[in-house]
This record gives C-alpha cells, sequence and structure tokens, in this order.
C-alpha cells in the first residue's frame, strides 16, 4: 500500500472513531434508542448511562442506550406520520407520558390505513403521576385549601368570572388568569381539554352546550404553551421579581412538575437548578377526578426495531422496575409503577391534599382524537405579529449546502403558518439593518394568506447595524395599539444578530418598558436565537420581561422545530 492510501485509511478511521466518540456509541453493541417524555427524560439518561457501567450485554454483544428527550406529542406525531428529523435516531422505546399518546398513535395510523407500532402488549408503566391544578400557595388558600376540595367546575367558573378574584375578596389579584399547554403536544394539555369535555357533560363533540362549555374554558386562558417547562420558568423569573400572583393563578400540570418547581428545577435537569421560589405552588386534587400520566414503556413493533434492540429493551425495563430503581423515582416526587407513593410526596407539605380520591378513565381512542382535533376550534385565537430578521448575515451560506440561513428560516415560517386557524390574525414586519419594514399589517389568515406567503418568499438578506431594541418596542407598540382582549396578543421576533445600532434604545429601557405593560393589555414577545451569532442572553431577557419565551436555533439545522414551538403558545 502506498503512503498516501495508507494515510488516506489512518485518516478514514480516525474520522469514524471520532464521530463515534461524539456520539456516545461503541462499535458492535446493540443501540437502543429510547425517547422519553420532557418531565423523566433526564433522571431515566442518568439511569441508562449507570446501567451501562454494569456492562449489560445482548448476546454477547454490549448494549449502549440512548435515551432522547422528546415531547409526548411530538413523538406521535412523529410515529403517526413516519416523519423524522433529519439529525435523530428513531426509537425503539418509545416512554410517552401517558397511554393516551399510544392510544392517539393507534388512532392516528389506523384512520390514515397504516399497520399499528403498538403491540398487542403494550408494556407496563414505568412511574406514574396525577395531573393536578397547580396554584400558588396564597392563591390555594383563599379557595379553602387544604381544608376544601377545589373542584374543576369552580376552577373553570372563576377563570370566566368577570369580576375574577374579586368575586373571592383579593380584588388586588384581579383576574383569575389560567395557564394551560398545548393538547397537540403536551400531555397535561391534552388531559386538562379532556378534564375540560367530561365538565362540559361528556356529550357530542358537536352539540352546541359542549362547544359552547369549552369555547368559553379556552377563552380565558392566558396564553398556551408547547410545555409545561416553559410556564414554569417563566413563573420562576416573575416570582424572582415578586411578582408571581401576577403571572398565573392555576395551570393543570403533574403533581411531579410542582415538586420540581419548588425544589428550584422548573425545567425537571439535572443541573441549573435554583433557590425555591418564594411562593411555592400546591398541587390541587380536583374534586370530580383526574387523570393519570401513567408513563408506559412501548417497546416499538416497528420496521427498524429488531429481536436484539426488543431483548435490550426488555432486559432495560427490568432494571427499572427494580426496587432500587423505582425507590429513585419516588425521590424525584414520582409515584412508583403501581401508584406508590415515596416519602418525598408523603412529607410534602404541598402535595397529597387528597390523594386524589378518584381517576377518570381514558376517553375511547376514537373519541380521544375527536377531543384533541377539536381544540383547534375551541382554542382562544390568536393576534401575532411576525418580526423576522433579514439583514445581512441572514445571507450567511450553512456549510457545503446551497441553502442560507433565511432560505431555512423562509421555509420554516411558510410550513408553520399550517399551524394557524383562518380566523387568526397574523402580520409581517421585517427588520434589515437599521430599517424596519411593515409589510402586512395584522389581519385575520384567511383574507391575507397567500399575500403572507408571497411576501415571505420575497425576503432577500439586506442592511447591516440592527436597531434590534427600537424595532421589539415598535413591534409591541403596534400590536397594543389595537389590543384585543378576546386573544392571544404577542410578537415572534426571529434573529441571528444583536442590537448594534448606537442610536437605538438602550435594553434596560426596554426591559423596563415590557414589564410596565398593564396587566390586561400585555403582549408577550417569543424570541427565536438563530444560530451561534444571536445575542441569547439579551432576546431571553426580553421574553422573560414580556412573560413569553424564549426558543433557541443556535444549531440552524432545527430552525423548523425552534418556529414551530414558538407558534404553538398559540
Amino acid at each position: 500500500m502506498s503512503t498516501l492510501n495508507l494515510a488516506r485509511v489512518v485518516t478514514a478511521a480516525y474520522t469514524v472513531a471520532l464521530v463515534i466518540a461524539l456520539l456516545g456509541l461503541r462499535p458492535g453493541c446493540v443501540q437502543l434508542v429510547v425517547w422519553a417524555s420532557q418531565e423523566k427524560s433526564d433522571l431515566l439518561g442518568r439511569i441508562a448511562d449507570r446501567y451501562e457501567l454494569t456492562r449489560p450485554s445482548q448476546d454477547f454483544r454490549c448494549v449502549d442506550i440512548k435515551v432522547v428527550r422528546k415531547a409526548s406529542g411530538e413523538a406521535e406525531q412523529a410515529l403517526a406520520r413516519e416523519v423524522f428529523e433529519s439529525n435523530e435516531a428513531r426509537p425503539d422505546v418509545w416512554s410517552p407520558a401517558a397511554n393516551t399518546w399510544v392510544d392517539l398513535l393507534e388512532q392516528h395510523r389506523r384512520d390514515s390505513g397504516l399497520p399499528t407500532f403498538v403491540p398487542a402488549e403494550r408494556g407496563p408503566s414505568i412511574v406514574t403521576s396525577p395531573l393536578v391544578i397547580a396554584m400558588p400557595e396564597p392563591m390555594a388558600t383563599a379557595l379553602g385549601w387544604p381544608t376544601k376540595q377545589i373542584s374543576w367546575l369552580e376552577i373553570f367558573g372563576l377563570a370566566q368570572d368577570p369580576q375574577g378574584w374579586a368575586s373571592r375578596g383579593h380584588p388586588e389579584w384581579k383576574r383569575f388568569k389560567l395557564g394551560k399547554t398545548n393538547p397537540l403536544i403536551s400531555t397535561s394539555g391534552l388531559h386538562a381539554l379532556i378534564a375540560t369535555y367530561r365538565m362540559a357533560g361528556g356529550g357530542p363533540i358537536g352539540d352546541p352546550s359542549v362547544r359552547a362549555y369549552m369555547k368559553g374554558v379556552e377563552s380565558s386562558v392566558e396564553h398556551y404553551g408547547p410545555t409545561v417547562s416553559g410556564f414554569l420558568k417563566n413563573l420562576a423569573n416573575a416570582d424572582d421579581n415578586r411578582e408571581a400572583l401576577s403571572y398565573v393563578s392555576a395551570i393543570a400540570m403533574e403533581e411531579y412538575q410542582v415538586w420540581q418547581y419548588d425544589d428550584g428545577n422548573p425545567e425537571f435537569r439535572s443541573d441549573g437548578k435554583r433557590l425555591p421560589p418564594q411562593i411555592p405552588l400546591v398541587a390541587v386534587y380536583p374534586k370530580e377526578g383526574t387523570l393519570l400520566a401513567d408513563h408506559p414503556y412501548v417497546v416499538l413493533d416497528a420496521p427498524w426495531v429488531g429481536q436484539e434492540e426488543k431483548r435490550a429493551a426488555a432486559s432495560f425495563l427490568a432494571h427499572l422496575k427494580s426496587d432500587a430503581i423505582q425507590d429513585e423515582f419516588k425521590a424525584a416526587a414520582f409515584r412508583g409503577a403501581l401508584g406508590e407513593t415515596g416519602p418525598v410526596i408523603e412529607q410534602s407539605a404541598y402535595l397529597k391534599g387528597f390523594n386524589p380520591n378518584t381517576l377518570l378513565t381514558r376517553p375511547e381512542p376514537a373519541k380521544l382524537a375527536q377531543i384533541q382535533a377539536s381544540w383547534t376550534d375551541y382554542r382562544k385565537k390568536a393576534r401575532v405579529l411576525f418580526v423576522l430578521d433579514v439583514s445581512a448575515s441572514m445571507g450567511d451560506r450553512l456549510g457545503a449546502a446551497s441553502a442560507s440561513k433565511l432560505d431555512l428560516a423562509k421555509q420554516a415560517w411558510t410550513a408553520a403558518l399550517k399551524e394557524f386557524a383562518p380566523d387568526d390574525q397574523v402580520g409581517l414586519w421585517t427588520l434589515a439593518g437599521t430599517d424596519r419594514r411593515e409589510l402586512l399589517d395584522i389581519g385575520p389568515l384567511r383574507n391575507q394568506e397567500a399575500q403572507l406567503r408571497a411576501d415571505i418568499e420575497r425576503l432577500n438578506p439586506e442592511g447591516t447595524g440592527r436597531s434590534l431594541y427600537a424595532t421589539v418596542a415598535a413591534a409591541v407598540g403596534s400590536v397594543r395599539q389595537r389590543f384585543d382582549p378576546y386573544r392571544i396578543n404577542a410578537v415572534i421576533l426571529l434573529t441571528d444578530g444583536r442590537n448594534d445600532d448606537p442610536a437605538s434604545s438602550s435594553l434596560n429601557t426596554l426591559l423596563r418598558s415590557l414589564r410596565a405593560q398593564p396587566e390586561d393589555e400585555r403582549v408577550r414577545i417569543f424570541t427565536i436565537t438563530y444560530g451561534a451569532g444571536a445575542d441569547s442572553e439579551a432576546l431571553t431577557n426580553i421574553a422573560l420581561a414580556s412573560l413569553g419565551v424564549r426558543y433557541d436555533a443556535a444549531d440552524t439545522s432545527v430552525i423548523g422545530r425552534a418556529v414551530l414551538d414558538a407558534v404553538s403558545n398559540f
């Protein structure tokens, strides 16, 4: 072999070894990919890492386990359509937060004429956690907690009462603010939607009384969010500023998530814990009953899952069901696989107030799919201004690809438009260096979708020296001029840069103005940091000051997911 050819072989071998090392894979091992719901993915990943240290093997081959954090609804949609992101591994095991998602997967694939991926024996629960109504302690106490059992009907009634908290002797708290997560993505949102349907009488979806009740509850929602962690991160920030009671009155979430928030971990991660909040959340177990997040462990019956993976999955499941690992889950405020509680829940002052007394059954799959699909009609409508940065840096090419950052952003925004309803209201501005261009006034999507798509398609990179802060201030002012109290009023900002216009207002001035917005005319800002050059710190602070959320697309390949996450607040 020539010296040149030998060098090429060595270089190729080194490259393969480097890729394997970066991915954490070992050549020749059985690779077991587990998609896990967000609230338990970090803990499950740590358990898997320790499990690997015991050198598990399958048919004399080592086993590598990769736990992927994946929201239950996102996972269900990907499996139902068999549409996966280019850089993600397909799951051998799926552990959503609840069997409701497994029901939906089977129903959606059946409706599409596709074979099921769910085996006849789904697999057991690995942990459980009931849905609760989380409330700041003073507000729960005002409703009679912990001696009185509070109902779904009372919470939904208060959310629609124009007197708000004044009807309970607390006019200083103003409106009763109901927070809910998106039931297309979040288990808490889906289970809260089912509870709303049950409180509406549980009749046919099209029944006028059912529609009126569900629409009334949804119209009282402050705004939606793709995940509970987004709400809790904002609540923790509001608590830091002594504004927790003005942020939200009640949010549906898992019991486990209440404890994690009170423990200073609003994002359910193993790192980055903060001090416990000044005002804790308490778990209200609704009088009428609630649903259970039963966290099933489903070994998929899919073409890419072989017998080796299935046997490795069975071995890992046995490890998860062991007494030691079940105790570890209980120490994190989960309940055991059979619903048993551990010392953390038993000794908490804020959990297990009424246990819960009653568990509601899941609707049968066809009805469940109808309930979920109906939400797009019932949900509170949006009034949103898109602000897209088209400055010169958005023309940067991505690696060897011919697409620019702006090309990918345009594709992402165009695809995201399908998430809006015809009667949602949208508008479009661009930031081109120091120039701000108001391309399309906010109006009903049904009237201007074609124009909006055409305007997005025509965008080109131009301009330098961004007036980022001045543009944000102007966008918020524009939305507030025609503020609609019956809609979610918001700005979605995407940028790959930072404010570098010396004539623009300061960040502190902008943040003060955002925090000073009247409570009943608040315009929330959802920011998307795009690429490595975006000012993540400033854009996080802008979002939090307005009680919005920042989404991260520092890895430009995930811009589509970041945009979808942002629009799922509506």
